[in-house]
Formats: C-alpha cells, sequence, structure tokens
C-alpha cells in the first residue's frame, strides 16, 4: 500500500509539473505573441504627405521636382537637400504644437512655405506599442512663388498611406530660369 501511495503521489505531482508547464507556456504565448516592433514603429510613424503635380489639360498630373529642398521652419536640419526627381515628400508634424511650417525650395531657386495648422490626437493602439498621435489638418497658409494652388486631399494623418495634400506648381518659364542663373 505505501509503494501505491508513492507512486499515486508522483502522478500526481507529475501532472501539476506538466499542468503548471502548459500555463507558463500559454502566459508567454499570451504575453510576447503581439510584441513586433517593428509593427509599432510603422503605426508610430505617421508623416503628413504631399505630393507633387503640374496641370496638364485642365487635369493635375505627378510631376517629379527636380533639386528640390525641404527645411522645417526654425530648424537648421534638411528633411530633403537638393534631391531629385521627387513627386513626393514625407514631412513629421511636430506632436507637441498645433501647427508647423516647412519652407520648400523648388527649381528655379524659388521658395515657398507651407504652414499647417492640425489638431492632435492622442489614440492608444495596443498595449504593446502604447498610445501614438494622429492628427487632423484644420487648414493651410501657402505662400505662392512657385506653388500655384493646392488641395486637401486627406484631412486625417494617421498611420496609412494615404496623400494628404496635393500642391500643384506653376510651370517655370525661361525668365525665371535666367533669373537664378
Amino acid at each position: 500500500m505505501t509503494t501505491c501511495l508513492k507512486i499515486s503521489g508522483m502522478r500526481r505531482l507529475l501532472t501539476k509539473v506538466l499542468y503548471l508547464n502548459k500555463v507558463v507556456l500559454v502566459v508567454f504565448l499570451v504575453l510576447f505573441q503581439g510584441c513586433d516592433e517593428e509593427l509599432c514603429e510603422d503605426i508610430a510613424e505617421n508623416p503628413l504627405r504631399i505630393g507633387f503635380y503640374m496641370l496638364e489639360d485642365g487635369q493635375p498630373m505627378p510631376h517629379g521636382v527636380d533639386s528640390l529642398s525641404v527645411i522645417g521652419l526654425g530648424h537648421d536640419v534638411f528633411l530633403y537637400e537638393n534631391q531629385y526627381n521627387v513627386s513626393m515628400v514625407e514631412i513629421p508634424l511636430d506632436v507637441s504644437a498645433d501647427s508647423c511650417g516647412f519652407v520648400f525650395t523648388l527649381p528655379p531657386d524659388k521658395k515657398d512655405t507651407l504652414k499647417v495648422y492640425y489638431e492632435r490626437n492622442l489614440t492608444l493602439t495596443s498595449v504593446e506599442c502604447g498610445f501614438v498621435t494622429f492628427f487632423e489638418i484644420d487648414d493651410l497658409e501657402v505662400t505662392y512663388n512657385r506653388i500655384q494652388s493646392y488641395s486637401v486631399e486627406e484631412y486625417n494623418v494617421t498611420d496609412d498611406d494615404e496623400e494628404h495634400i496635393q500642391i500643384i506648381m506653376s510651370p517655370v518659364n525661361a525668365e525665371d530660369i535666367n533669373s537664378s542663373r
């Protein structure tokens, strides 16, 4: 009988250990299943996407800009510096302010300023990734040196790949090219 009790006790102990191992495995999988650093980085980056266009027969057509430079107002670091054939830029919005501005240097050496006013919406994306700031565009201020017009295509700046603003550029004429030399 003592041997039976020992074997029975060993079985219960072994069953408990196996059960505990399964519980630990399930808890481990639940805790770490959604922890994906790349996914969190993709969600955390919500740039404003601006496309460049020229009018052809009254319709906006994508246009690659040469010698494009973009710098934030009040900053000395270029977001884009003398880039060629750029049809879209992605620029960061300031999560600590309700507006920010950018200076675009467009050929032939014309500068335009774009100031974006927006609402900030702090959103919990997941336990793993935490909070992220999404934006909603309220208004724009634009200078019109090389920029002819603009349109806001998508007011919500979130983690999607949508283009938010279309900038229609005025054509470069020979007089502009000669005056920049």
